[in-house]
């Protein structure tokens, strides 16, 4: 089952499909998507927006005022790609090596330039203002606080804001659609451990640093099943370990970096502290120095329950598709804690057609007719009075 697209949406298809291919071939990575920001600039200019601002270095906002302009929805499309060699074989592939669309952001692009274009073609029958906000950075450091910070949610003030993730994990076609918890927060972290360098036959000289961090985390996970309530979902993970010189030579240094995913606010913080706490015992029972860093923060997507209530009444209920949380993370998250929010994901599983690469593979590819469903619905929610 798929949405019914409407005659002034389904007009839109090629061009759509043409910014998609376009933005496609030249992905640049966060605070780099130069080329995506000139690009949207230049489309929207002609369209009949009151205002199209550059904020967050290479992100940008537009502004469409309604006729009553007694409320105001925003819509957001993240812009950034990935380090990824694509080997897709597509006639649009990427032409910028080492790096692809392989989350479908170019998607999330397209699909708000082809709900712009109607935006404009329909600005005197608008009843309420709309912002669309093209993000960057959301694989990395996170563009949405800076953009907040810039104004973005401000004149006119945002009553609510939502936005789509293409989603492999659920059938083309279907949509995806939660109230409460959707992604974890995410805190990204280095450990440093500093010991002594001895020789290796001799280790009680000096201080095994890859020793006390085989033992850090062993017991780091211990945190997870002893320390957090076992209802509260909870991942950490160590994904990159560094540490040694030589075979004979204890290492004086290792370095960890890893993640925590919560769905709770709270318990990251609890993790984080317990991660503290556990190194600074490390320091007396291995003689080591340990320093912990926190680099990247984003908080839990949680999805404003009246909000999805509304939307799934406006949606065919054959097309949602159950879905469970998942432990990926979304700075969109920022936008939901200064207003409303809801985040929907976008089925694109195709098994047909092979699409059925999970996100972030060099092969990910996805239906391009799925993006009339996308602009499909945003229209609905601006359509339909009883959503805001």
């Amino acid at each position: 089952m798929y949405m019914k697209i409407d005659s002034d949406i389904a007009k839109l298809r090629d061009q759509v499909i043409s910014h998609r291919r376009w933005l496609h071939q030249y992905p640049q990575i966060g605070y780099q998507e130069e080329k995506a920001r000139d690009y949207i600039i230049n489309f929207l200019k002609d369209l009949n927006f009151d205002e199209i601002k550059i904020m967050a270095r290479t992100g940008i906002k537009a502004v469409i005022k309604g006729k009553e302009e007694e409320k105001t929805l925003a819509f957001r499309a993240d812009m950034d790609a990935l380090s990824i060699t694509e080997e897709t074989e597509l006639e649009y592939a990427s032409k910028h090596k080492g790096f692809m669309h392989a989350c479908g952001h170019d998607g999330h692009m397209a699909m708000l330039l082809g709900f712009a274009q109607w935006l404009s073609e329909n600005k005197d029958n608008l009843s309420y203002n709309v912002v669309l906000l093209f993000q960057p950075s959301e694989e990395t450091v996170g563009g949405a606080l800076p953009m907040i910070e810039e104004g973005a949610l401000q004149n006119p003030d945002v009553d609510c804001i939502f936005g789509y993730h293409i989603m492999p994990e659920v059938p083309q076609g279907k949509i995806g659609l939660l109230s409460g918890p959707l992604m974890a927060s995410t805190t990204e972290f280095t450990i440093d451990l500093t010991g002594i360098s001895a020789h290796g036959a001799m280790p009680h000289k000096g201080v095994d640093a890859i020793l006390a961090a085989a033992h850090y985390i062993t017991q780091m996970q211990s945190i997870l099943t002893r320390r957090i309530d076992p209802f509260q979902q909870a991942v950490v993970t160590i994904g990159k370990f560094q540490g040694g010189e030589a075979r004979n030579i204890l290492a004086s240094n290792v370095r960890m970096e890893g993640t925590i995913r919560t769905f709770d606010e709270g318990t990251a913080f609890l993790i984080n502290k317990y991660m503290k706490d556990l190194l600074k015992g490390m320091e007396t029972s291995h003689g080591i120095r340990g320093e912990l860093k926190e680099l990247v923060y984003y908080p839990p997507v949680i999805n404003h329950q009246e909000l999805a209530d509304k939307v799934k009444k406006i949606v065919p209920q054959e097309m949602l598709h159950p879905i469970n949380p998942m432990t990926i993370a979304e700075d969109f998250s920022y936008f939901q804690q200064q207003v409303p929010g809801l985040f929907i994901f976008l089925g694109s599983r195709n098994e047909e057609k092979n699409h059925t690469h999970p996100l972030h593979s060099n092969q990910f590819q996805f239906d391009e007719e799925l993006l009339l469903t996308g602009i499909q619905l945003y229209k609905n929610i601006m359509k339909n009075k009883e959503v805001i």
